[in-house]
């Protein structure tokens, strides 16, 4: 059977996530990262690391997680709010403002989807990825970049807008400015890296686009067996000649 971690910090959305009845029928494994350990991700095929992990458990277990990347044919997707810049190798992640209900007046904040030609696509959709995002990302080279902000001619003409707490929430001048990206080439395992915190607002009962993006994730980690599969096969040849 496919293993898939769900892993978490016990926060009410994490556990309202676990509760919803879409979600236990996919057989998600309930791991509670307190108690996570090396080598007890040993035997799952696939891993989603749920939003706004408490930072103190987060830094323990990141080893773990990196290690678990070196699992061929592996799956996992990294939610939003995880602070990867600090443990993800490869990757820099710079704040962004949140425009919480941009996508609902109609303000172009210059996301855009984007390697539409990619195949993972075809398990992705553009309402599942445009609500709206923490930071943004630079990525290794092997990562293809599925949404990103992108400075608009418009936007020259007005001053950077804030969010409620000061912070700017347009592109960067100059940065790369990835929401969320793909990478099949960094590690034996594939992974998807979003600063959208997917799992927080589906637990927290709103923003119904993140509530497609983490169904649309987990459909993606339950393909991980597949994958382990092949490379398994590809290993058993590259060993044995046939």
């Amino acid at each position: 059977m496919n293993r898939v971690a769900f892993i978490h910090t016990g926060s009410f959305f994490h556990l309202a996530d676990l509760l919803d009845p879409a979600i236990r029928a996919t057989d998600l494994r309930d791991v509670y990262a307190p108690e996570l350990q090396p080598g007890d991700l040993d035997g799952f095929d696939a891993v989603y690391v749920g939003a706004r992990l408490h930072p103190g458990v987060l830094a323990r277990i990141a080893p773990i997680l990196v290690d678990f990347l070196e699992t061929p044919g592996a799956r996992m997707y990294i939610d939003g709010e995880n602070s990867v810049g600090d443990w993800l190798p490869g990757t820099t992640e710079t704040l962004r403002g949140t425009n919480f209900w941009a996508w609902r007046i109609g303000e172009d904040v210059g996301r855009r989807s984007v390697n539409l030609d990619h195949p993972f696509w075809d398990g992705l959709a553009e309402d599942a990825v445009h609500w709206h995002y923490h930071g943004v990302l630079t990525h290794p080279e092997t990562a293809v970049p599925l949404v990103r902000l992108e400075a608009l001619a418009e936007h020259e003409q007005t001053s950077d807008p804030t969010d409620p707490w000061s912070n700017a929430y347009r592109a960067i001048p100059g940065h790369t400015n990835t929401l969320m990206y793909f990478d099949a080439g960094t590690f034996p395992a594939e992974v998807v890296v979003s600063t959208m915190d997917a799992s927080f607002h589906h637990g927290s009962g709103f923003m119904p686009g993140a509530t497609q993006l983490m169904y649309r994730m987990i459909h993606w980690l339950r393909g991980a067996q597949d994958q382990r599969r092949v490379c398994d096969h590809k290993e058993l040849i590259a060993t044995t000649g046939s």
